[in-house]
């Protein structure tokens, strides 16, 4: 059993590690009435004797790879928040933007807010609550496969109305009930090579059909007769908000945006049906905040903002009362996704919950009572093997936080990212996992560091000031900024030590560019959409995900000289192809891998370089792959393996 400091809840789920109403760390043991009892405090101070800002410490899951994903697909943002559970980004990606917040806020009101987990095994990952409140529909992951489920919440009784393999590509995101809830809808894809689709299957069961194309998540109009979604065209640039019948016909654009301006999120309906609320953001605006509430007039009219700028919004629906908007938001990039009320008209926030893991979707229920989330969090630890064969690996840390980068040293230790102390800081071990030290303590969030050839230069990312690009000494000290940048992310250095190569957002798409690693003005190499770049072990090329246009999905390889242009040769990975790192090329230049994701288990995939076709280089089972880096002598490869967690929770009595 454990307890809670604070509010003295007991907990007899021995898995959870942070009090559900006031995010405490747990301790062992039931509590007794010796423990002190929390008095009321003055307005702004937390029911944990803190005030609400010194609270906001800056805590990250891998659910942060979502705010990433925004940037490179903007409407994709209900999707990736689903998929995101799913696979947990990779089991580390960070890019929230760091800012000051001067938004107006209500104080957390502490009086009567209710949570209660409705699954805890860890392997829930979209949910839904249904219209009536009596059914909960959520995404469950067991190995490999996908599956929904609904569950009636009062008898808890689940049945399972959909299996991996009923729909090619099942993804399982987006999940909605229809008004009546008579049915549920979901995001899939019927078959490889094919954009994403929006399906309905029975509430109970039955036969799938497909709705939508090209389309991620729907929500309904109050009537239930005509749905929201938006839909990207990658060639154009354009993310458009469109409705349509119920039953997929009578499609129309009401709204649209390109370039730096964009618009994502799922399109919610108010409950009058007369707007439709929805994510908007301008990238020029960057590094100041630039996500917004923003409210489209289903009828014609110009859209206007709701409130000031946010940090992220990953989800939002209407209350029923048509006063407020329920959201997954992040008011500063210092703590995770959190549940927000957002007052409609004067936009005046109220945040609801303080959960450390952070949230990735929220629904709520016809009479506005009772509000569902999902909350998700990883666990991930560095694997060494003494050759170039991941199944030999060992592991060499405990996997007690999550790991957001390795890379070797010449000498062959390991730097890698680590919060471990609660801060994502650069720690350097032995390959043995010995003598592990941190060098950094700055408290500014850091992901995928790279070591420079020559071993003076440690180089990561940052989320400060919408992106940075930073470079220490190999000791950690003396830090530098090279590059500040909407988007800045996944450096690589070059073989000479020269220059540093890393991905950002500008100009309306995400490109490569290059910067003297002992600083200087920053070189575009592409013009096209590319991403998270890696040098050839003989520093003549360069491998990068681009997309595919059909699909709309970065699930291609490009090969690129070094001094950039246009590519050499284009590479079609697979479909559930994740982002762990970047195309990672193999120490004799014949292959480059990737990580792909189906399901839950995360493993490698070798493709040659040659043209030939693909294979898988890992079939592991829990825990998955989700970062690997050979030694910088060809000899060795190390591996970060995690699992990711996720259940539901219900909030009631908030307002």
């Amino acid at each position: 059993m454990k307890r809670c400091p604070e509010c003295r809840r007991d907990y007899t789920d021995e898995t959870l590690n942070f009090c559900l109403d006031d995010g405490a760390a747990l301790l062992d043991g039931p509590a007794s009435a010796d423990d002190p009892v929390t008095a009321l405090m003055p307005e702004g101070i937390s029911s944990a004797g803190k005030t609400t800002a010194e609270r906001e410490t800056k805590i990250y899951t891998s659910g942060d790879y979502i705010s990433k994903e925004i940037k490179r697909h903007k409407f994709a943002t209900g999707l990736v928040a689903a998929v995101a559970a799913v696979v947990l980004g990779g089991f580390g990606y960070g890019a929230y933007r760091f800012f000051v917040d001067s938004r107006p806020k209500e104080p957390i009101r502490s009086a009567s807010v209710q949570t209660q987990r409705l699954t805890g095994d860890g392997k829930t990952r979209g949910t839904e609550i249904s219209p009536d409140g009596k059914f909960l529909a959520y995404v469950r992951t067991d190995g490999g496969d996908r599956s929904i489920w609904i569950k009636q919440i009062q008898t808890n009784s689940n049945i399972q109305i959909l299996k991996s393999g009923d729909v090619i590509e099942f993804a399982g995101n987006g999940l909605v009930f229809s008004p009546d809830g008579n049915f549920l809808y979901f995001g899939a894809r019927s078959g490889s090579g094919e954009s994403p689709s929006i399906y309905r299957v029975p509430t109970l069961g039955g036969t799938p059909t497909r709705i939508l194309t090209n389309a991620n998540v729907v929500q309904f109009s109050p009537d239930g007769r005509q749905v929201s979604f938006g839909r990207f065209d990658i060639a154009t640039n354009e993310l458009s908000v469109f409705v349509a019948n119920a039953d997929g016909t009578n499609e129309r654009k009401i709204a649209s945006r390109s370039g730096v301006q964009w618009f994502g999120g799922v399109p919610a309906w108010s409950p009058d049906g007369k707007m439709i609320a929805t994510v908007a953001g301008d990238d020029s605006q960057d590094p100041n905040p630039n996500n917004v509430f923003m409210l489209i007039p289903v009828d014609g009219g110009e859209p206007r903002q709701l409130g000031s700028e946010w940090a992220s919004i990953e989800d939002l629906v209407w209350h029923p009362s048509g006063d407020s908007l329920i959201a997954v938001a992040n008011d500063t990039a210092m703590s995770p996704p959190q549940i927000w009320e957002i007052a409609y008209p004067s936009g005046t926030a109220r945040r609801l919950t303080n959960n450390l893991n952070g949230h990735g979707s929220v629904s709520i229920t016809a009479d506005g009572k009772s509000i569902v989330t999902g909350e998700i969090y990883a666990r991930t630890a560095v694997w060494v093997s003494p050759d170039l064969k991941p199944e030999n690996a060992k592991q060499v840390m405990p996997a007690t936080g999550d790991t957001w980068g390795i890379s070797w040293t010449p000498d062959n230790r390991i730097v890698y990212v680590s919060d471990l102390t609660g801060e994502a800081e650069i720690w350097i071990m032995d390959a043995d996992g010995a003598n592990a030290k941190p060098l950094t303590n700055d408290k500014i969030f850091k992901t995928t560091p790279v070591v420079s050839p020559d071993g003076r230069y440690i180089v990561f990312t940052s989320n400060t000031g919408g992106g940075q690009l930073y470079r220490i000494d190999i000791n950690g000290g003396n830090p530098k900024i090279l590059v500040t940048g909407s988007g800045t992310d996944n450096p690589d250095v070059s073989l000479d030590s020269k220059w540093v190569i890393f991905s950002t957002y500008s100009g309306g798409f995400q490109h490569i560019m290059r910067v003297p690693i002992e600083g200087g003005e920053p070189q575009a190499l592409t013009d096209y959409h590319s991403t998270e770049p890696r040098y050839s072990r003989d520093g003549t090329r360069f491998a990068c995900f681009v997309p595919n246009e059909k699909t709309q999905e970065w699930t291609r390889i490009a090969i690129v000289p070094a001094d950039g242009g246009p590519t050499v040769k284009v590479f079609d990975v697979p479909t559930n192809v994740n982002s762990g790192r970047g195309p990672i090329w193999t120490p004799d230049d014949k292959g480059i891998t990737v990580v792909v994701a189906p399901g839950e288990l995360q493993n490698l995939w070798l493709q040659p370089v040659d043209g030939g076709p693909g294979k898988m280089m890992t079939n592991f089972g829990l825990p998955g792959v989700a970062r690997r880096e050979y030694s910088r002598d060809g000899k060795r490869i190390a591996i970060v393996r995690g699992e990711g967690f996720g259940n539901a929770i219900m909030i009631t009595d908030f307002r």
